[in-house]
């Protein structure tokens, strides 16, 4: 017996349909997968990035210690009645060392000689310029630092302004 052209028809629809419901299923699963694998990733990579952060954080503190030493070193020299003129030599090596630390991790300090420019410095005094163009930074008030292209403090800087006059 043939089989109705009807029949045969919805045979194949119902073929094509479970094959098409097993795609669909097939391609959930992947997508479940592939969602449980990305968020395993984003969990790895904050991992990853929370202990590079720490470690970043312990090298500095660690460097810090040793100055911290050093201050101690000369603040027991002082207590012990030591020269003075050697305590201050204790100290600006112990500034010598910070700045090395600093340098070794990128901080440099702001350049303050010349014109005020308002990227780099912050003008917290003003003073006639009669010798000196408006504009000119006339003395550094506090030291600037910078990281790379970043401010990390702006420079405090006293800037000569035009004298009219009065």
């Amino acid at each position: 017996m043939n089989a109705d052209p009807q029949d045969r028809a919805a045979a194949a629809g119902s073929e094509r349909e479970a094959e098409l419901e097993a795609a669909v299923a097939s391609l959930n699963d992947q997508l479940l997968r592939l969602r449980a694998e990305m968020d395993n990733f984003r969990k790895r990579v904050n991992r990853t990035t929370d202990d590079l952060i720490q470690e970043a954080k312990s090298s500095l503190l660690r460097d810090m210690l040793s100055v911290a030493d050093d201050l101690d070193r000369t603040l027991a020299a002082l207590d012990a009645g030591s020269d003075p003129r050697s305590a201050r030599e204790g100290v600006q090596l112990t500034r010598n060392r910070l700045d090395s630390l600093l340098a070794t991790r990128g901080v440099r300090p702001i350049e303050t000689e010349g014109v005020f420019d308002p990227r780099w410095h912050e003008a917290v005094a003003t003073r006639p310029g009669a010798d000196v163009a408006a504009g000119t930074i006339t003395a550094e008030l506090q030291a600037g630092y910078r990281w790379g292209d970043d401010v990390l403090r702006a420079a405090r800087v006293e800037v000569a302004v035009a004298d009219d006059g009065l």
